[in-house]
């Protein structure tokens, strides 16, 4: 398994491995280390190997096995709550592989690898939930987030939503409030010391609904807040901080409910 200087050139466990996955080498190694010499269980084995090869299942087999990831792992860093956004993805991926896998098994003509296929768990609610949960392609760590997918959580999409699209918003809200009041020289802005406003030329004055609140007095116009306003400003002066607080809290969250799922 190891050479004198530690390393693995060299050695049986070298010369034998061409594995697809990280837990089949360290299966390989494990066997090699603690052999068995029960004969019947080394024959089936043989056997199955014959079979593999006779019908050329390893064509398929192989490939299905490679876009598997380091499950056992993964299984790990999970239940530790250290999983990272590519350790779900790699999950997810392995999950969505499982069926095609023991489907294949399953067309061994000699039957040998039935008892294998049967042994394959499929976890379609894991692998969807996951699937909603996390983008295709997430970044390392949660740190800066963009790993939670859009359309899993309605307040994380609003605050996306704000912080990327305020301008938009604010024409929309601006507009709205046009047709609402009759004012047409209403205006939205902001500015940094006073934030958002809505603003009326001083001829409109009078037209003033009420829950119009007085934020600022100009030469030629007056600027005012309303509760919606106000509301959605604080929304978008926190979009981001919120944004990242929330979807760090749906990350966790998601851990833990992998951890309840997985758990034997």
């Amino acid at each position: 398994i190891s050479n004198l200087s530690g390393g693995e050139s060299h050695t049986l466990a070298a010369v034998m491995d061409h594995t697809c996955t990280a837990m089949g080498g360290r299966m390989l190694r494990r066997w090699l280390g603690n052999p068995i010499r029960n004969r019947t269980t080394l024959e089936q084995r043989l056997f199955s190997i014959d079979s593999i090869r006779e019908q050329r299942l390893h064509d398929t087999l192989q490939p299905l096995l490679r876009t598997i990831g380091d499950m056992e792992r993964i299984l790990s860093r999970i239940a530790l709550k250290s999983a990272r956004p590519r350790d779900l993805a790699r999950l997810r991926d392995s999950l969505t592989t499982l069926p095609a896998l023991q489907q294949q098994l399953s067309e061994d003509q000699t039957q040998s690898l039935a008892p294998l296929a049967q042994k394959i768990s499929t976890f379609p609610q894991t692998e969807s939930l996951l699937t909603q949960a996390v983008i295709e392609n997430p970044p390392m760590i949660i740190r800066d987030g963009g790993v939670i997918a859009s359309g899993y959580d309605a307040e994380l999409d609003e605050l996306r939503s704000i912080r990327e699209n305020a301008g938009e918003l604010l024409q929309k809200l601006e507009k709205r409030e046009r047709e609402r009041t009759g004012i047409a020289t209403l205006k939205v802005g902001y500015n940094r010391v006073h934030g958002y406003y809505i603003e009326i030329g001083k001829a409109q004055h009078g037209e003033i609904p009420s829950e119009y609140v007085r934020r600022q007095t100009l030469k030629a116009a007056e600027r005012f807040i309303t509760p919606e306003l106000k509301k959605f400003e604080d929304k978008v002066l926190s979009a981001n901080e919120r944004a990242l607080s929330r979807e760090k809290g749906l990350y966790e969250a998601l851990i833990q409910q992998l951890i309840e799922t997985l758990s034997p």
